[in-house]
C-alpha cells in the first residue's frame, strides 16, 4: 500500500537522493544523458522529484537495501550523516533493541514513523519502537525537519515512511505473470541467518503476492569493548565473577517472523483496489547476568531469564480512483487497523540474605491499537496562466493504549505469594483521537520555473484517560481529558535559476502532543512521588531552511542550512521543589546546521558520492536560566562513497568512508565527550546469471573502536559503583569488524 495520494506508477528509486546511471535518459534538447533524481512520495503527498522539493529528503530503494544487506533500521541510516539510530544496551534493558530515529537532534516519538501510511507503536520508558522489519520493504523515505502541515502530530522532527513490496514489483522483475524470489543472508555481527521467500501472480484484473520471512540470531558481539581501565576502558568494571562482563551483552536468542500478503484488483484504468495483510513478531530470550551473584544487600541472584516479544499486525484496504472530473483528478482513501504490542516477561531466582529462596515473575505489557482512515483528493487546474496542483483531505485515527505491569513473588521457603501491581513508570490507559483536515496548493509560475507550495493543517487532538484498578492517582493531580485544536502551516518555494541550478526555501511548523505516559505517569511512593503535570503543553517548532542545488549530465549537488526553534520541549523526570518527579516543558531548544550531498559520475562505470551534516544546539530550561548546549545535536559528520557498476559483468561494489567529529559541547561539564572517528565499509553484488545474485559485505573494515555521539548521555566518570555495574558505558562501543554474505534467486 503506497502512501496516500501517490501514483503507483512512480519510477523505481535507489540510493540517498540522486538516482542511478540506469535511470539516465536522453533529454529533449541536445540529447545529453542525465541521471534522473529520486522520487519522493511523502514530502508533498504525491510523486515529486527530490530536487523539486523545498526540503531535504532521502529515498533508499530496494536495490540499495539488497546491496548492503540492511537488516535493521540502524544499518539503514549508517551512511546518512546527521541521522542516527542507537541500540538500547543497558543491564536492565538487555534486549539490544534499536531506539528509534534521531533527525536534526530530536528523536523518539517526535519522529513520525509510518508503514504504508499507518502509524507505529509509541516508545515508553521501559519499551521500544523497534517494530519494523525491512524484509518486505520496497523503499524507505526520510524527510528531515517538521512535516505536521501534511502529516499531523508526531512529525515534529521529521518523517520516516516505509513502503512494502506490491505484486506489481515482483511481476515487473520477472516480466511474466508469475514471479518467485528467495533471499538469504548471514551476518557475523550477531551470528544471524535470515531467509525470505516471495511469490506473485497476475490473473486477468487480479494480482496477488505473498512473502514469508524468518531470521534467527543472537546478541550482537561487542569485540571492541574493554573490561577494565587497565585494558583501556572508559570506566572500571565492578561486576561479579560469573556475571556478563562489562561491555558485553547478555546471551540472547532472537527470532523474527514476517508475513505480508497483498491482493490487488484493477477493474479498468480508473480504479485500483488493494487489500493488505501483514504480521510481524520478534522474540528475544535473554539470560540476564549483569547482576549475577551476591549483591550489596546480601542477596544472591542465581538465574534471571527474560523474554521480550514485539508484535505488529495490520490489515488495510485502499482504493485509488482516477476521477478526471473538473478540478478533481484522483481520489484515494485507505482504511487500516493495526494492533501493536511490546511485552516483557521475566523469572528471577534469588537466595535471600536470610537463606530463603524466591522467584519473582515480572510482566510489563504496552499495547496500542490504531484504526486509521485517510482520504485524499488531488486535482490540477489553471488560473490566469498560473498552474495549480491542489491536494486536500482528511486524516484521522482512533487509538486505544493499554499499559500493565505486574510483579509476582513466590517464596519457596515459606510458600507465600506476593503480587505487586502498577510499579515502575505506571501511567493510565488512554484513548487518543486525531481528526485532521489539510490542504496544499502546488502553484507554478513562469512556466514552472518558480513553484510555490503553501500548506495548512487543522489538527484536532483528544486524549482521554481510562485508569484501571491498578492506577494510583496523586491527590490534586488526577488524570483528565486533554483536547487541543492546532493549526500548522508550511510555505515552500523552488526557483530554477537556469536548466542546471535551483534555489529553495521553506518555512514549516510542527507540533507534538504529549503522550499518555508523559501526561498520566503517577506512582505515589514513600520516598518520592511520580506525579502527572496537568499543565504540560504540546511541543512545537518553527523551522526555516534554504539551499542551492545543481544537476548536470555527470553529477549533482545540494547544499542547505536549517534553523529549528522548539518551544515547550518536553523533558523527562524533572525534580520539583517539593521532591516530586514529573514531566515538564523546557523553555526553548534551538538547533541549526548545514547539510550537503552530491554525486559525480566519473565514467559509465565509476562514480563517487558524498554527504555531510553539521549541527549545533542550545537549550534554556526555564526563563531566566542560563543557556546550555543541547546534547541532541550531532557534530560534523560526513560520508564518502566510491562506486563501481558494470552492467555487462553484472558486478556492483561500493566502498564507504564514514567520518564523525568528536563531541566538544555538552549540557553538563561532567558528560562524556566521545572522540571522533573514521570507519570504512564495503559492499558488493555479483550477478553471474540473470536469476542469481551473490553478495558480500564488510562493515568496519579496520576494526575501529568508537562510541556514537549519543554517548554524551553518560558521565565521564560514573556517579556510583551501582551505575557502572548496571549501565556500563562500554556497552555503547559500536560493533567491530563484521562480515555479511547473501544470495538472491529470482524466477
Amino acid at each position: 500500500m503506497a502512501a496516500p495520494g501517490v501514483a503507483l506508477s512512480a519510477p523505481p528509486v535507489e540510493g540517498a537522493g540522486a538516482g542511478s546511471r540506469e535511470e539516465r535518459e536522453d533529454e529533449a534538447a541536445g540529447g545529453a544523458a542525465e541521471a534522473l533524481p529520486a522520487i519522493s512520495v511523502i514530502a508533498t503527498r504525491g510523486a515529486r522529484a527530490v530536487d523539486e522539493i523545498p526540503a531535504n529528503v532521502t529515498v533508499i530503494g530496494r536495490e540499495e537495501l539488497d546491496l548492503r544487506m540492511v537488516d535493521d533500521i540502524g544499518e539503514l541510516v549508517r551512511h546518512l550523516p546527521g541521522i542516527q539510530v542507537d541500540r538500547q544496551t543497558s543491564g536492565t534493558n538487555p534486549f539490544a533493541d534499536r531506539t528509534g530515529f534521531t533527525i536534526r537532534g530530536v528523536s523518539g516519538n517526535r519522529i513520525l514513523t509510518l508503514v504504508d501510511g499507518s502509524r507505529t507503536l509509541e516508545r515508553i520508558t521501559d519499551g521500544t519502537r523497534d517494530v519494523v522489519d525491512l524484509t518486505h520493504m520496497k523503499r524507505v523515505e526520510i524527510q528531515r525537519g517538521p512535516a505536521s502541515a501534511l502529516w499531523g502530530s508526531d512529525a515534529l522532527g521529521g518523517v520516516v515512511a516505509f513502503e512494502t513490496m506490491d505484486p506489481e514489483d515482483y511481476l515487473a522483475q520477472s516480466g511474466r505473470d508469475t514471479a518467485f524470489r528467495f533471499d538469504t543472508t548471514h551476518s557475523t555481527l550477531d551470528s544471524s541467518t535470515g531467509g525470505v521467500g516471495a511469490a506473485a501472480l497476475r490473473y486477468g484484473d487480479i494480482a496477488a503476492s505473498i512473502s514469508l520471512g524468518r531470521r534467527v540470531g543472537h546478541e550482537p558481539e561487542n569485540r571492541n569493548a574493554r573490561g577494565s581501565l587497565a585494558a583501556g576502558a572508559v570506566w572500571e568494571c565492578y561486576r561479579n565473577v560469573g556475571a556478563t562482563p562489562c561491555g558485553q551483552l547478555d546471551s540472547a536468542d532472537i527470532r523474527s517472523d514476517n508475513a505480508l500478503g497483498k491482493l490487488v484488483w484493477t477493474p479498468g484504468d480508473n480504479h485500483r483496489i488493494g487489500l493488505t495483510l501483514e504480521t510481524f513478531e520478534r522474540k528475544t530470550e535473554v539470560d540476564q547476568r549483569y547482576d549475577y551473584g551476591l549483591d550489596t544487600s546480601g542477596n544472591t541472584v542465581t538465574d534471571y531469564d527474560r523474554t521480550q516479544t514485539l508484535s505488529r499486525q495490520r490489515i488495510g484496504l485502499e482504493h485509488d480512483w482516477t476521477v478526471e472530473f473538473g478540478p478533481i483528478d484522483q481520489i484515494r482513501w485507505q482504511l487500516s487497523h493495526s494492533p501493536q504490542k511490546s511485552k516483557r516477561e521475566g523469572a528471577r531466582d534469588r537466595i535471600l540474605a536470610n537463606g530463603t529462596t524466591e522467584t519473582r515473575y515480572d510482566l510489563l505489557e504496552y499495547e496500542e491499537a490504531f484504526t486509521e482512515f485517510d482520504v485524499q483528493v488531488d486535482g490540477d487546474f489553471d488560473t490566469a496562466g498560473i498552474s495549480h496542483h491542489l491536494t486536500w483531505g482528511f486524516d484521522g485515527d482512533y487509538t486505544e493504549g493499554e499499559y500493565e505491569r505486574v510483579d509476582t513473588t513466590v517464596n519457596h521457603t515459606t510458600g507465600t505469594t506476593t503480587v505487586a501491581r502498577a510499579g515502575g513508570f505506571n501511567f493510565a490507559n488512554a484513548t487518543t483521537i486525531r481528526a485532521d483536515a489539510y490542504i496544499q496548493d502546488d502553484i507554478g509560475f513562469m512556466d514552472g520555473r518558480l513553484r510555490v507550495t503553501p500548506a495548512m493543517r487543522l489538527a484536532h487532538y483528544s486524549i482521554d484517560p481510562d485508569p484501571n484498578a491498578d492506577y494510583k492517582p496523586v491527590d490534586g493531580a488526577e488524570p483528565r481529558k486533554i483536547t487541543k485544536t492546532e493549526p500548522t502551516w508550511k510555505l515552500g518555494a523552488v526557483y530554477d535559476l537556469d536548466r542546471n541550478f535551483s534555489v529553495y526555501g521553506q518555512y514549516a511548523e510542527g507540533f507534538k502532543m504529549p503522550t499518555a505516559q508523559q501526561l498520566y505517569t503517577s506512582l505515589p511512593s514513600t520516598f518520592f512521588n511520580l506525579v502527572p503535570n496537568p499543565d504540560l503543553q504540546p511541543e512545537s517548532v518553527k523551522n526555516y531552511e534554504a539551499g542551492l542545488r545543481g544537476r548536470f549530465r555527470d553529477g549533482n549537488f545540494s547544499v542547505g542550512g536549517f534553523y529549528a526553534d522548539y518551544t515547550d520541549f518536553i523533558q523527562s523526570f524533572v525534580m520539583l521543589s517539593n521532591g516530586d518527579i514529573t514531566y515538564d516543558n523546557l523553555s526553548t531548544v534551538k538547533v541549526w546546521g548545514l547539510e550537503a550531498s552530491g554525486e559525480l559520475y566519473l565514467d559509465e562505470i565509476w562514480s563517487v558520492s558524498g554527504a555531510l551534516s553539521a549541527q549545533r544546539g542550545e537549550q534554556v530550561a526555564s526563563p531566566g536560566e542560563a543557556t546550555t548546549a543541547f546534547n541532541g545535536a550531532i557534530p560534523l559528520g560526513s560520508t564518502l562513497g566510491l562506486h563501481y557498476d558494470d552492467q555487462d559483468m553484472g558486478l556492483r561494489a561500493s566502498l564507504y568512508g564514514t567520518f564523525q567529529r568528536g563531541v566538544t559541547r555538552t549540557e553538563s561539564d561532567a558528560s562524556y565527550k566521545p572522540a571522533g572517528y573514521g570507519v570504512f565499509d564495503f559492499a558488493a553484488a555479483w550477478q553471474p546469471m540473470h536469476w542469481v545474485t551473490l553478495r558480500l559485505g564488510i562493515d568496519n573494515i579496520f576494526d575501529k573502536r568508537y562510541f556514537p555521539s549519543s554517548a554524551v548521555a553518560y558521565d565521564a566518570t560514573p556517579s556510583t559503583t551501582a551505575v557502572a555495574n548496571t549501565n556500563p558505558i562500554e556497552a555503547q562501543v559500536q560493533p567491530g569488524r563484521s562480515f555479511s554474505l547473501g544470495a538472491t534467486l529470482t524466477f
